[in-house]
């Protein structure tokens, strides 16, 4: 339905409240904010020493309440910090696990 226009004194068109913006919106409408991408996440088991799991989780807590960030960033965080360790932790196993050749 179009606005109207009446014919009076003090008229100077149709209501800009119900006039289309030139995007689409109506005027007065709130702004259309764009969602930011989402990070594609992922949810993965594995088992572990329960010790190890507890410091982990213990970590994951401290962390989280000293920065206030998203435990899922904390998590993903310390997985990184893993990832560029994998050297140091593969001599490691290397001398305490047994030859399987």
């Amino acid at each position: 339905m179009s606005p109207q226009r009446f014919d009076t004194a003090d008229d100077d068109g149709p209501n800009p409240a119900l006039t289309p913006h030139t995007d689409g919106l109506i005027v007065g409408s709130p702004a259309v904010v764009p969602t930011p991408a989402r990070t594609a996440m992922t949810r993965r088991s594995w088992y572990t020493k329960t010790e190890v799991a507890e410091a982990f989780q213990a970590t994951v807590d401290d962390i989280h309440h000293a920065t206030r960030a998203p435990k899922h960033e904390v998590v993903a965080a310390l997985l990184e910090a893993a990832v560029e360790q994998k050297e140091k932790v593969e001599a490691r196993l290397a001398k305490t696990m047994p030859a399987t050749r």
